[in-house]
C-alpha cells in the first residue's frame, strides 16, 4: 500500500500527463482553443480539490488508472494523439506504462513481493511467459530485427494487457463493470461506425480519410481502427455481449437497447463486407440457440426472430431482399471455385501455403517475431501479388514461432473455452453465468473472426477477451475453491 507521499506522487504524475497531453493536442488547433481551457479550468478545479482526492486510497486511484487504460486501449489512436515524427503518442501509450510503472513501485514497497491471487490460472500464465521468452529468443535468427522488435512490443503491450485484467478483475462488481463497459465503448463505436457509412467521413486514424468519392471503401465503416477488418473484428467478438444481453436482461428499455444494438451491428457488419466475421456471427449463434439454450427458450428466440423479420419484410422488403443477397453472396464465395493465380481467395490460400513452408523450412522453429512478411517479400513460393500479410492469426503464430508454440497456444485457446463451458453448466448466479456465457461465445467467434484482418497482434480487444476470461476462470475457482474445472 502506498503511503501518503507516494500518493501525492501518483496524483502530479497524472496532473502532468493530462496537462501536457491536454495542452500539445489542443493549442496547435486553433478551433479547439475553448476545449483546452476548459480542460485547463478542469485541471485548476481538481487542484483546488487535492485534498479530496487525497483521501482516495492509492489502491482505489490504481484501480481508477485501469479502468482508464482499457478505455483508451480501444480508442487507440483515434483521439488525442501527438506526432512526433513517424512515432505517435496517444493515451492508451501514457496510461499503460504509468500503471506498469506504479504497480513495480508497489512490488518493490511491498519487499519484492506482490501477493496476486492468481495460482489457480498458473498454467496459462506460464504459457504466455514461455511465449514472450520465446518472441526475444527469435531475434538471434530472426531476419528483420526491426520487425522482430516491433512485434515484440506488441506481444508485450498484450500481454500487459492481459495481466492487468487478471490483476485488477477480482469480484463480480469488477466482470459486470467491465461487460457495461464493453457495451458502452460499442455504442460509442457503432455511432461512429453509422456516421462513416451515412456521410462518407471518416476519423484521422482510418485509411479510408481523403478518399475520391467515387472510391466504394469511402462509405465503409473502420471508426477507432486502422481498416474496415478490424472494425468487423471487433463486431465479430461484440456480438455475444448484445446475445447475451437480450437473453438476461428483463426490463422492456434494456430488451429494446440490446435489439437497437443488434440491428446496428448486424448493419454495419454486412457494411464492412467481411465474409469471416459473418461467418463468426452464425457460428456465434449456432452455438448459442442449440447448445446454450433449452429447447422452450429456443423456440420463442426463434419465433420472435421470425416475426422481427416477417415485420421488416413487410415494412421494407427491398431491404430485406438486398440483406439476402449480400449475404448469399458472402457464403457462396467459400465453396465457389476460384482460380489459382488472382483473386483474393486465390491469395488468401496461398499466404497459408507460404505460412506452412516457412514453418517447415525453418526446421519448425519459425523465421522470427514479425519476420513472415519479409520472408514473402523477399522470396515467396506462393504467388500473392503485392500482398505481405497472412490475414490469418493461427498462420501467423504458425511461421513467426514455429509449431511448438502454435501447439501451446492451440491448447492454452481450447482449454479456456473447455473450462469455461464446464463453468456455464454448473450451478451459478445469473450474472456469472451472462459473463461466462458472453467470454464463451466470444471465444469461440474468435476462431473464425481473428482471420479477417491482416494481423490482430496489436489489437487490443483480443487480449481484453483473452485477459477476462482468464480473470474469470480465476475468480471462479477462488470463490468456489474448485482446483480443476
Amino acid at each position: 500500500m502506498f503511503n501518503k507521499k507516494y500518493s501525492n506522487l501518483f496524483l502530479f504524475v497524472l496532473y502532468l500527463l493530462f496537462s501536457v497531453t491536454i495542452s500539445y493536442f489542443f493549442v496547435t488547433r486553433i478551433y479547439s482553443i475553448a476545449i483546452g481551457l476548459m480542460g485547463l479550468s478542469l485541471l485548476v478545479t481538481i487542484f483546488f480539490c487535492k485534498n479530496l482526492f487525497k483521501k482516495i486510497k492509492a489502491k482505489s486511484l490504481l484501480k481508477i488508472l485501469f479502468w482508464l487504460t482499457i478505455i483508451t486501449s480501444f480508442t487507440g489512436t483515434a483521439f488525442l494523439t501527438i506526432p512526433f515524427g513517424s512515432y505517435h503518442l496517444f493515451l492508451f501509450r501514457l496510461f499503460l506504462p504509468v500503471i506498469l510503472l506504479l504497480i513495480l513501485l508497489q512490488i518493490l514497497l511491498n519487499k519484492g513481493i506482490l501477493i496476486i491471487s492468481c495460482k489457480k490460472i498458473k498454467f496459462y500464465l506460464l504459457f504466455l511467459i514461455i511465449w514472450f521468452s520465446y518472441a526475444v529468443i527469435t531475434l538471434s535468427w530472426a531476419s528483420s530485427k526491426a520487425d522482430a522488435l516491433r512485434q515484440i512490443y506488441f506481444l508485450f503491450v498484450g500481454l500487459s494487457i492481459t495481466f492487468l485484467i487478471i490483476l485488477y478483475l477480482k469480484s463480480l462488481r469488477d466482470f459486470k463493470n467491465f461487460y457495461l463497459l464493453w457495451v458502452a465503448m460499442t455504442i460509442g463505436l457503432l455511432s461512429i461506425g453509422l456516421w462513416e457509412v451515412l456521410t462518407g467521413n471518416h476519423l484521422l486514424v482510418s485509411s479510408y480519410l481523403g478518399r475520391a468519392t467515387a472510391y466504394a471503401g469511402k462509405f465503409l465503416p473502420s471508426t477507432v481502427f486502422y481498416n474496415t477488418n478490424d472494425f468487423a473484428t471487433f463486431l465479430g467478438l461484440t456480438f455475444p455481449f448484445i446475445l447475451s444481453w437480450l437473453h438476461y436482461k428483463k426490463k422492456l428499455k434494456s430488451k429494446l437497447l440490446g435489439l437497437g444494438l443488434l440491428g446496428c451491428s448486424f448493419y454495419l457488419l454486412l457494411a464492412t463486407g467481411s465474409r469471416a466475421n459473418l461467418l463468426a456471427l452464425i457460428l456465434e449463434i449456432f452455438i448459442f440457440l442449440f447448445f446454450l439454450l433449452n429447447w422452450k427458450k429456443r423456440i420463442k428466440w426463434i419465433i420472435v426472430a421470425s416475426s422481427f423479420i416477417i415485420f421488416l419484410l413487410i415494412v421494407s422488403p427491398l431491404f430485406i431482399q438486398q440483406t439476402l443477397n449480400q449475404i448469399e453472396t458472402s457464403l457462396k464465395s467459400f465453396t465457389s471455385t476460384y482460380q489459382r493465380t488472382v483473386g483474393s481467395d486465390a491469395m488468401r490460400i496461398n499466404l497459408i501455403k507460404n505460412a506452412v513452408y516457412y514453418s517447415i523450412h525453418s526446421y519448425g522453429f519459425g523465421v522470427g517475431a514479425g519476420n513472415i512478411e519479409q520472408h514473402i517479400a523477399n522470396y515467396s513460393p506462393y504467388y500473392v501479388s503485392t500482398l505481405l500479410n497472412l490475414h490469418n492469426w493461427w498462420a501467423e503464430i504458425l511461421a513467426n514461432y514455429g509449431i511448438l508454440i502454435f501447439i501451446g497456444y492451440l491448447l492454452f485457446y481450447i482449454h479456456i473455452i473447455k473450462n469455461l463451458w464446464k463453468i456455464w453448466h454448473r450451478k451459478i448466479k445469473t450474472t456469472e453465468r451472462m459473463i461466462c456465457e458472453t467470454l464463451l461465445l466470444s471465444l469461440i467467434g474468435f476462431s473464425i473472426a481473428s482471420v479477417s484482418s491482416s494481423s490482430i497482434m496489436a489489437f487490443n480487444p483480443q487480449w481484453i477477451i483473452f485477459g477476462t476470461s482468464l480473470a474469470f476462470l480465476n475468480y471462479y475457482k477462488l470463490k468456489y475453491n474448485k482446483n480443476t474445472v
